[in-house]
């Protein structure tokens, strides 16, 4: 055995001699232990809330789960029909035939049927006089009982003074007072103390042309709208619902009502279904851009067809591997673990890589046949790759130690995706190299011209650390003092991403259905889009609730309201109902007898009667509210009134975590006079957790993986000053992605922050690989290092970044920025690995030129 080969482990030793000896019983391997792979793999499901990312047992989530189980949450399925001119009858005979069909679905598909607001109308049609203000019902009152005084003193001749008579008893001055109407000097004469703008529910004070006969339809005539409310989810059961709503339209026979009419489909079920297909899209074709990348950029490294081949099927099993376990250790991917495909590939293809270049400078400078290759490629790389993997898999785990469920997530996949990684490299390339020998040798015949063909990517920075080592040194040591001024500014000054439009969804392009949602919601509206929602545990609370929230609204500084109001379903009420009742009882008494008495005419009675409430009025309770009016209140069971929503303040943002960590701060918590606690929850809350556990956190995975990576390094080099020629290109490389932050204004986020441990714990592997070959080669090599390790490293580098890059086609603009960052910190820590480390090994050496070839 060859002296070098005395370093190899025996089990290495072992492992070597049967990937070359029988290199297919371990690809059968490889190849059996993908099906059950693929399966798990194919089962893992997404979870885009980012209520996800937060651990269970944050009050908010707890919270959020607890509000999200009685809230009714509807999924709406909007059938839209439209004609191409006005046809008020089509379109309104549509909608009539459409209803039984759409309710005949039954209530596992179709909880109700909305096709206009024809209730809400009658509902407040009927009780007008509650709503309107109390001082007009007493003027009108006044006025009333005065006359009809005057009218039975004048007729039993009691009348002292007739000189200036009250006003008569006419429809003209009764509605005057009771419907709104303007007197004589323009004034109006009823103001609605019924919620409205935004709080009003659909039909409430709409103008009369707003819902034609009470349908959904918009004022042109050409569109109207009949709206599916359901519980159905899940992607297999939302594409069933759809096809029976598909079914139920074409039992209409549509073009039997207008030749040009034409049924559309929309609604949160349609464009939520839209969105998530964006977002699988999205992860599929940023994987799939990373795995093309990165193996592309591997054929430009080797220019071989065989290398492309092998280390693209190690990739293949360590990513089936990674992601079939996830199935069983996790079950799901969220919104920060959905991109892990292309930064696992980057990363993971690393190993194969140093051991391919190995592999190959072996066969082809060296002239060693396969098996010596193997065990050649076995040596001079599982250390520094098996570091490597360790400080990629600390630097992953130090994620896991952590709070933030989407850092743990992202931190357990991406560990054990290393160390798969590392081990299928080499279980399987190996074999797979010895089979493809057996059937197409590799450098037979090249001869000469195969030793010229070196890893040309190290050839430019072995030029320049040996043109100007002191000047590279100089300007290494300048840009370092840089970094870490740039570094302490970043850090004393917020890091924290507080404009929360930096973190969502951006579409590029515009659905159909997209489009056509917007026009339904200028004729139906949005309800309750704005508030969020606290439950409270009874009913009698909601009232105390209110009282506390308007008190710490009303002691809010005047530029720094929490919030712009309260609404519950008290608010839908009228206000003042008893004292209304009475006025009102008393005036349909008083006209009512002047009826039978003859002192109003037929024809103000022909206008009055209709205006008259047909019974003794009543307070109105919740129960009375209509199903329409009282849905944002109503819980699942059907229990009204313990919903409480908090409007944001009118002139902040909701994308602004500032304010919404100010938002949630108001109502997170909330004691009554009684002592009870209500809890408060929703996305505000969610956010502001968000970044509060960030800042918590971020000090703990970044300590975890430093700690550990220092002690991973100092192990491999077992205490050697040699480990310092790591260490300060891997701090040189730190400093420079915190200053490229800095001077791009990048701010950390939940998504981009994992950026910063995993550059600590990969960015050490680069300056890793080379000093680990240098301990081997000595001085008198250090060309050899700095071409063929340094290369096969930039390569490496590449690789990682091209996996990272691939992240910039992403639509979300947290995983956008996390990919920017990510590569920066590339660029930064293999500039430092392969320029600088390299440039002062050569000073250090005394060295002017690398010896001729």
């Amino acid at each position: 055995m060859h002296e070098s080969e005395k370093r190899l482990p025996r089990f290495l030793h072992a492992l070597g001699l049967l990937q070359f000896r029988r290199p297919w019983l371990l690809i059968a391997v490889a190849l059996v232990s993908l099906v059950p792979a693929a399966w798990a793999a194919s089962g893992l499901t997404y979870k885009e809330d980012f209520a996800e990312l937060l651990p269970d047992n944050k009050p908010s989530v707890i919270e959020a789960r607890r509000v999200s189980q009685h809230l009714a949450g509807d999924r709406t399925l909007t059938v839209v029909a439209t004609t191409k001119t006005r046809n008020d009858k089509a379109l309104q005979g549509f909608v009539d035939a459409l209803v039984p069909h759409l309710t005949a679905l039954g209530p596992d598909w179709v909880g109700r049927v909305d096709s206009g607001v024809s209730a809400t109308k009658q509902f407040f049609e009927d009780n007008k006089l509650l709503y309107a203000k109390t001082e007009d019902l007493q003027k009108a009152h006044d006025e009333i009982l005065e006359r009809y005084d005057y009218e039975v003193a004048k007729a039993q001749g009691q009348l002292l003074d007739d000189s200036d008579p009250p006003p008569p008893i006419t429809a003209k001055s009764i509605k005057r007072r009771l419907r709104g109407e303007k007197d004589a000097a323009g004034n109006e004469q009823r103001h609605d103390d019924a919620p409205a703008g935004k709080d009003a529910p659909p039909g409430k004070d709409a103008p009369a042309d707003k819902y034609p006969n009470g349908y959904y339809q918009n004022q042109d005539g050409t569109l109207i709208a009949v709206l599916v409310r359901t519980s159905v989810s899940g992607t297999k059961r939302t594409e069933e619902l759809k096809a029976r709503v598909a079914e139920a339209v074409a039992a209409t026979h549509p073009e039997r009502f207008a030749p040009d009419l034409e049924v559309h489909y929309t609604g949160g079920v349609i464009t939520g279904a839209e969105e998530y297909n964006a977002i699988i899209r999205d992860l599929s074709e940023v994987g799939a851009a990373g795995v093309i990348g990165v193996l592309l950029s591997v054929f430009l490294f080797f220019l071989r067809v065989r290398v492309v081949f092998t280390m693209g099927a190690t990739l293949l099993v360590g990513l089936l591997w990674t992601f079939g376990l996830t199935r069983f250790t996790i079950g799901y991917l969220n919104s920060a673990t959905g991109f892990l495909v292309s930064i696992i590939a980057g990363n993971g293809i690393n190993y194969a890589i140093m051991y391919m270049a190995r592999y190959i400078e072996a066969r082809r400078d060296d002239g060693l046949g396969v098996q010596d290759a193997i065990l050649r490629a076995h040596r001079d790389s599982w250390i520094p790759t098996l570091a490597s993997s360790a400080t990629a898999m600390l630097a992953y785990g130090s994620l896991a130690l952590t709070d933030f469920r989407g850092f743990k997530h992202f931190g357990v996949i991406g560990g054990y995706g290393m160390i798969l990684c590392w081990i299928v490299t080499y279980l399987f390339t190996p074999a797979i190299l010895a089979a493809s020998e057996r059937v197409v040798p590799s450098f037979k015949g090249e001869g000469k011209q195969a030793t010229k063909q070196r890893g040309y990517y190290g050839v430019v920075f072995e030029k320049l650390a040996y043109a100007a080592p002191r000047t590279l040194v100089a300007a290494g040591a300048a840009m370092t003092l840089a970094s870490l001024a740039l570094s302490v500014q970043y850090f004393r000054a917020d890091p924290m991403e507080y404009d929360m439009r930096n973190v969502r969804n951006e579409r590029t392009t515009k659905t159909s259905a997209g489009v056509l949602s917007q026009r339904v919601d200028e004729v139906v509206g949005r309800l309750g889009q704005d508030g969020l929602a606290i439950l409270a545990d009874r009913v009698d609370q909601v009232p105390l609730l209110e009282a506390e929230l308007e008190r710490r609204r009303a002691a809010a500084p005047k530029d720094a309201k929490p919030f712009e109001k309260v609404v519950t379903i008290y608010s839908l009420l009228p206000t003042d109902q008893a004292k209304k009742a009475t006025l009102i009882n008393e005036i349909r008494d008083r006209i009512l007898r002047a009826k039978r008495r003859d002192w109003i005419s037929a024809k103000d009675w022909a206008e009055l009667e209709p205006n008259l409430p047909k019974d003794a009025v009543k307070p109105l309770g919740i129960v009375d509210l209509p199903e329409q009016v009282a849905r944002s209140f109503t819980e699942k069971d059907g229990t009204r009134g313990r919903i409480v929503y908090i409007v944001p303040a009118e002139h902040e943002s909701v994308w602004d975590a500032k304010y919404l960590i100010r938002w949630a701060a108001s109502f997170r918590t909330t004691k009554l006079p009684s002592g009870e606690i209500i809890q408060g929850s929703g996305q505000s809350v969610i956010f502001a957790d968000m970044i509060q556990t960030i800042g918590e956190d971020a000090p703990k995975a970044i300590v975890a993986c430093s700690l550990g990576s220092i002690l991973i390094i100092l192990v491999a080099f077992r205490g050697h000053v040699h480990s310092l020629g790591v260490f300060v290109p891997w701090l040189i490389g730190i400093a420079g992605l915190v200053a490229f932050l800095q001077l791009k204004g990048i701010k950390l986020n939940f998504l981009n922050f994992v950026a910063l441990p995993i550059t600590i714990g990969i960015g050490a592997e680069y300056a890793h690989n080379l000093m680990q070959r240098y301990r081997v080669e000595g001085p008198e090599n250090l060309h050899r290092v700095i071409t063929e390790t340094g290369g096969a490293v930039v390569l490496c580098s590449l690789t990682t970044a091209i996996g990272y890059l691939a992240l910039l086609l992403s639509i979300n603009r947290g995983i956008v920025s996390f990919g920017l960052a990510a590569a920066a910190g590339e660029v930064t820590c293999v500039v430092a690995a392969v320029l600088l480390l390299p440039a002062f090994l050569v000073w250090r050496a005394g060295a002017t030129r690398p010896p001729e070839r």
